[in-house]
């Protein structure tokens, strides 16, 4: 009866917590930069422990990452969202995994959301507005001024000042050269059709308008930048 005894405490000295093995596992996996093999035992230590620990969903999603899981990555970062850990970074990963698997719809709603948490984050910002210019040029490129406009102008409500001196120049320079596009369109009938070329003109001046408020918004965060002053004497001589 003794001897059963003995054996059983000893047997609960040496007991390990649930999940232990597969934590322990994983983070000399991570050490040595086996992702993959980190995120297995990662999410098999979090199921031991029925998810419980904040830090290493954080962790797992991390791993899902760096071994290109990038759909486990959106789970995980998603679980460490609304468990409200470190919430800027997980906002980040989950938009850059979504970003990944294409999912462009899902990326942009999971930073405006990541936005509203935690307004003016950096890294946040840079991706938005990043992702925002580029949809912006695009438009451009296609002739589709309304499109290119409202997506430069998402940038505009940011607080990173470069992001929203780069929006206002764009939006400057697309209403400036459609306004001279106009122009020039019209200058074929300035002396045939006078009643066509005034109102021609007039659409012109309302883009010169437009391009002018938008650019003395640059000029106001950057009075010194070359581009900015370029920018703003070539609209007023088109004014003129």
């Amino acid at each position: 009866m003794l001897l059963i005894l003995v054996s059983l405490l000893t047997g609960s000295l040496f007991a390990q917590d649930p999940g232990a093995a597969e934590k322990n596992a994983g983070n000399v996996a991570w050490k040595a930069k086996n992702y993959t093999e980190a995120f297995a035992n990662f999410e098999k230590y979090l199921k031991a422990v029925n998810y419980a620990d904040k830090a290493y969903i954080y962790n797992t999603a991390v791993a899902a990452t760096k071994s290109k899981n990038y759909a486990a990555a959106e789970k995980y970062f998603e679980m460490a969202i609304k468990n409200n850990y470190k919430i800027g970074s997980s906002y980040l990963g989950k938009a850059q995994a979504e970003e990944d698997l294409k999912k462009e719809g899902e990326m942009v709603t999971t930073l405006e959301e990541g936005l509203k948490a935690v307004p003016g984050n950096v890294k946040l910002e840079n991706m938005y507005g990043t992702y925002f210019l580029k949809k912006g040029v695009e438009a451009q490129k296609a002739n589709n001024l309304t499109a290119a406009a409202e997506n430069y102008t998402k940038i505009t409500t940011l607080s990173n000042k470069d992001l929203k001196i780069k929006a206002y120049m764009a939006l400057g320079s697309l209403y400036f050269n459609n306004g001279a596009s106009i122009l020039q369109k019209a200058t074929s009938f300035a002396n045939t059709d006078k009643e066509k070329y005034a109102a021609e003109k007039e659409k012109a001046t309302s883009d010169f308008g437009k391009a002018l408020g938008y650019v003395e918004q640059a000029k106001t965060l950057a009075p010194e930048n070359p581009d900015v002053k370029e920018l703003y004497s070539q609209i007023k001589a088109a004014m003129k």
